[in-house]
């Protein structure tokens, strides 16, 4: 096929614009890294440990590197670049302080501010994975109502000045209200960014298309490992739906991730070069996030949750996928050290989560509520910053505090292991027992009593600590 003169013209000035875009990108994408770099580890203003601020830096580097390769590759839909762009970036993170006062003063003084909220807007599933945390099922229909889900959207950005949220579930895409679906949501907060963790069985082709017309949205689609684990947890042809979901993402150019649960039978598979070359290479993913199976939810099984010895081997893997094959990768548990720690009760930069019923917690994985978010706090004319001062939440942050978070870095706690439930499971019974937490769901209020219980998972953490100790020390505090 001959290429006509005009037509020749078109791409090489086409070619040369792209290179003068990848050009100004590079010394934009070079410098940001530079300034992050000389952030977290070169001035370290508040003196966390090097070795946390070294980590972060690498996360960090790793998902502009993502969004850089997207970028270069063409693989972007218009909408969302133009919603990182314009969006993002140039309404929301440059224009912050100005826009909201309040909360940027509240920011300096260190006061409890969340950037996030973790909303599970409805319980319905058409999966039944085993040791779901959220027990859903095609049997459970618990849906939060449109008005409510629309007020906390409201309220958080105006009192936090937070534009970042994560959806979980249930199965988001099932989440149906008053006519409207999640999808209004999305479209009516177009100044959120929406981090959605899906199953991905219901993406097709035109859910894709929509999510791309959106912008504001990344699937975080939740897989196993290739297709024996994941069929074995989640049932016989889910797999395979996945990969058709993945197809459609990309086609339609979104941002999308991976997530997965470590449990004691698919840990030593999961992190293998295999499974991430495979979704970080042609499956394009930009991201991941683990979850490491704890025992609450449906059936909780003290056999589904890796060993101590496990979790240690998995810190290796980990720090492989971040450092040297330059993933963007977070372990809710053992990457506590990028975050400082535990950030659940609202901490500055942490977060709160709410529930398909309404009601409030401090964590995805604390089934213990301070009330309704409807009928204890709006209809009593509240709001979510009363919340954020219930006995419960203020506890636990001043355990993260005296644990880590506010510790110079000589005194910081081993944050390998910062949860207060999981790694530290007697002082979180404690506070939960004093300040009188309410046990949400009939396998939490089991669990809270069972004094077996309590010292089981108290004891795995404690294990946990001993073989993490000289990992945070030399690695970490580097002593």
């Amino acid at each position: 096929m001959k290429i006509g003169s005009m037509a020749k013209k078109a791409i090489v000035k086409a070619g040369l614009q792209l290179m003068r875009i990848n050009f100004i990108m590079d010394i934009f994408l070079r410098w940001g890294e530079k300034q992050i770099l000389k952030t977290l580890v070169v001035k370290n203003e508040r003196n966390r440990p090097i070795g946390s601020q070294e980590e972060k830096y690498f996360v960090v580097k790793n998902l502009m590197q993502a969004f850089e390769k997207k970028l270069k590759t063409g693989y972007l839909a218009p909408t969302v670049k133009k919603w990182v762009f314009n969006t993002l970036i140039g309404d929301v993170i440059l224009n912050w302080a100005e826009k909201h006062p309040e909360a940027a003063a509240r920011r300096n003084r260190e006061d409890a501010l969340p950037t996030f909220m973790a909303i599970s807007p409805t319980q319905k599933c058409n999966l039944a994975c085993i040791g779901c945390y959220a027990a859903s099922s095609k049997k459970t229909a618990a849906t939060l109502d449109w008005d409510i889900l629309d007020a906390v959207i409201d309220q958080k950005r105006k009192l936090w000045g937070s534009y970042f949220t994560v959806i979980s579930g249930g199965e988001p895409l099932l989440y149906e209200s008053k006519g409207k679906t999640i999808l209004d949501l999305f479209e009516k907060y177009n100044d959120n960014f929406f981090l959605m963790y899906t199953n991905g069985t219901l993406i097709d082709n035109s859910m894709a298309k929509r999510f791309a017309q959106l912008g504001n949205v990344a699937p975080a689609i939740s897989v196993e490992g290739f297709e024996e684990d994941t069929d074995f947890r989640r049932g016989k042809g889910v797999y395979g739906k996945i990969l058709k979901a993945i197809d459609s993402l990309r086609s339609a150019g979104v941002l999308y991730g991976i997530s997965f649960t470590a449990t004691r039978s698919n840990v030593d598979n999961i992190l293998g070069d295999a499974f991430i070359d495979e979704f970080f290479g042609p499956k394009g993913a930009s991201f991941a996030w683990m979850f490491q199976y704890l025992p609450i939810g449906r059936g909780p099984d003290f056999d589904l949750m890796i060993t101590p010895e496990q979790r240690r081997k998995l810190w290796f893997k980990e720090r492989h996928l971040i450092k040297e094959k330059g993933v963007f990768f977070v372990d809710f548990w053992n990457g506590g050290p990028i975050s400082d720690g535990c950030i659940c009760a609202g901490r500055k930069g942490g977060y709160m989560y709410l529930d398909w019923h309404g009601n409030v917690m401090p964590c995805v994985f604390v089934p213990y509520t301070v009330g309704n978010v409807k009928t204890d706090f709006f209809d009593k004319g509240k709001t979510l910053n009363d919340i954020l001062e219930t006995p419960f939440f203020r506890r636990l942050r001043e355990w993260q505090s005296s644990y880590s978070y506010k510790k110079k870095a000589h005194d910081v706690g081993n944050e390998i292991v910062p949860c207060p439930i999981r790694d530290h499971h007697d002082e979180f019974h404690r506070i939960a027992k004093e300040t009188k937490a309410v046990p949400v769901g009939e396998s939490a209020a089991k669990s809270f009593n069972d004094m077996e219980y309590v010292r089981e998972l108290t004891e795995v953490g404690k294990k946990v600590r001993e073989m993490t100790e000289d990992i945070w020390r030399q690695e970490y505090l580097k002593v």
